[in-house]
């Protein structure tokens, strides 16, 4: 959900410039997959001297990897098989022509832009989620928030003024708008800036822009810096919500079933073990990411789900369309692997 550009873009929500932008994210998506396709590396992972298979991620090195890296640790991957190698650098949007193109094995996106991918054609497939809502308004990872000397209590008192989130065209847009519509705003009237997330606790209390949607630990970082939340996008937008997936390419499920099995059997054991042991989620979140360790004993973590939500995916699809970033709803059978 991550981008790292420090550009600040002001885009009212009409939609005729939100056609722009799904023309954009399409170019985007297709553009660089036909690039990172004709230098593909065709050669497919084997079995090491220790009988595991090594499998490669791409994720944001964000608090949704802490499970990984406990599987790791603790033996997880290594009982089912597989050995992880995860990169870090490689954002959302440019994991897609990884994937496609065999440079990893497993990525993580968020739903919506799979949703967007799987419309423009392109043969991703959710596998597992990576991160998913809490449920719990009030008690979530991501939040609407303003100044606290805003005066603003309310998402509905943002229509007409200026809301920042880290992508247009991805799910943390479609939380800030649906959080305006719940309270009863018009969410055509809010403009939409583009702002990575590590810049947003400045941006709110320099009062660049008048809200922002925002994740763990930037939603943390935002309140000590004086804002406050008011409005809770993710559980507005569906009550079991998949934030964002584990994904590969249908092309790699076809090919090495056994693995993309034995990945989503580990993940979903990672995932209990880390129900089972946030005290141990929240001692590795500092190691990886640049959380120190006393914010990471206060952040909201995200939801454990061993499944994608098909009902959140069918009204993320929905929204999508509603908001112009698709022409037809994509079908899900070939986006969610059953």
């Amino acid at each position: 959900m991550f981008r790292t550009t420090p550009t600040l873009r002001h885009v009212p929500a009409t939609s005729a410039v939100r056609r722009g932008l799904a023309g954009v994210l399409a170019a985007t998506l297709l553009t660089t997959t036909l690039a990172a396709c004709s230098s593909a590396d065709d050669s497919a992972d084997a079995a090491g001297t220790d009988g595991l298979t090594t499998v490669r991620l791409a994720s944001a090195p964000l608090g949704h990897l802490a499970p990984i890296y406990l599987a790791q640790d603790n033996g997880i991957f290594a009982e089912h098989g597989l050995r992880v190698e995860v990169d870090t650098q490689t954002s959302d949007l440019t994991s897609v022509p990884s994937v496609l193109a065999g440079k990893v094995d497993f990525a993580t996106g968020d739903l919506t832009t799979l949703i967007v991918a799987r419309t423009q054609g392109l043969d991703v497939k959710a596998v597992v989620p990576a991160s998913a809502s809490t449920g719990k308004a009030g008690a979530d990872y991501g939040a609407l928030v303003v100044a606290g000397d805003s005066g603003i209590t309310s998402p509905k008192q943002l229509e007409g003024k200026t809301v920042a989130v880290n992508i247009l065209t991805n799910i943390a847009a479609a939380a800030a708008r649906e959080a305006v519509r719940t309270a009863g705003g018009d969410s055509d009237s809010v403009k939409l800036v583009e702002i990575p997330f590590p810049q947003v606790p400045a941006a709110i209390s320099e009062g660049r822009v008048d809200g922002a949607w925002v994740v763990e630990p930037f939603l943390s970082a935002a309140k000590a810096q004086g804002a406050v939340p008011i409005g809770w996008g993710f559980t507005d937008l569906a009550e079991d919500l998949t934030v964002s997936a584990w994904y590969t390419s249908g092309t790699y499920i076809g090919q090495r079933p056994e693995v993309v099995s034995a990945f989503r059997d580990a993940i979903r054991e990672a995932y209990a073990y880390a129900r089972e042991h946030e005290d141990e989620v929240r001692a590795k979140i500092p190691t990886f990411t640049q959380i120190s360790p006393e914010v990471a004993k206060t952040i909201t973590i995200t939801g454990w789900r061993d499944e994608v939500s098909r009902q959140a995916a069918e009204k993320l699809a929905g929204y999508a369309r509603r908001d112009g970033l698709i022409s037809s709803t994509p079908n899900l059978d070939e986006l969610i692997l059953p």
